[in-house]
């Protein structure tokens, strides 16, 4: 959500409160939204200042002490470059201006510094959410290889045609499980094999 300027926290008290609401029809990832400022869309800057995020990982915190919550979540952002990329390549617009009209272009060292960032620790936290990274380590090396930009879908569709067959089970797996939320059980060291050959791959590509 983009907005003109600052917002009072009692206004940003109430807007959460819709926001906790709604997550409980959510799927089960839940609502992940971030509000910024326009004069920070067009041009764009980098890291990218915000005014409030929430997603489900700070429903507890936000349930216990809204006011801490309101006063802490808000700063810069480094996600915010890819989330502005996808949204010009793939988003559409809910409500207001349109999306060519507020979001500036993202330099390509941005998105790339934004989705590497990402995926910084992806060995070691691939079982913590093996769906996300599985596929969003193959839409990070699609766009190191390719200059793509893609969605979580578009690269794990990429992955079975780019990578080693060893690795198309797990994606296969990853892709069904985003498409269905219903999911099994994963093989911790087929996951890891697959996170430390992604990173190996993703780091080998220059440029």
């Amino acid at each position: 959500m983009v907005v003109d300027g600052e917002i009072p926290d009692e206004v940003k008290k109430r807007y959460l409160d819709m926001v906790v609401r709604l997550n409980g029809d959510a799927p089960e990832k839940g609502i992940e939204m971030s509000i910024v400022r326009k004069d920070v869309c067009r041009p764009f800057v980098y890291p990218t200042p915000f005014e409030l995020h929430f997603s489900v990982s700070h429903l507890e915190w936000y349930r216990e002490n809204p006011a801490d919550y309101i006063a802490k979540m808000k700063g810069v952002d480094r996600d915010l470059a890819a989330h502005f990329t996808v949204i010009c390549h793939r988003g559409k617009c809910l409500y207001g201006k349109g999306i060519q009209d507020v979001f500036g272009k993202v330099d390509r060292q941005y998105y790339l510094d934004s989705i590497l960032s990402d995926i910084e620790d992806a060995e070691k936290d691939i079982m913590e959410n093996p769906v996300y990274i599985v596929l969003n380590l193959c839409r990070v090396l699609a766009c190191k290889r390719e200059g793509t930009i893609l969605s979580k879908k578009e690269g794990g569709e990429w992955g079975l045609k780019a990578l080693p067959g060893r690795y198309h089970g797990l994606i296969s797996q990853a892709l069904r499980e985003y498409r269905t939320g219903e999911g099994k059980g994963w093989d911790e060291a087929e996951a890891q094999e697959y996170a430390s050959y992604m990173a190996e791959q993703i780091h080998g590509v220059t440029g």
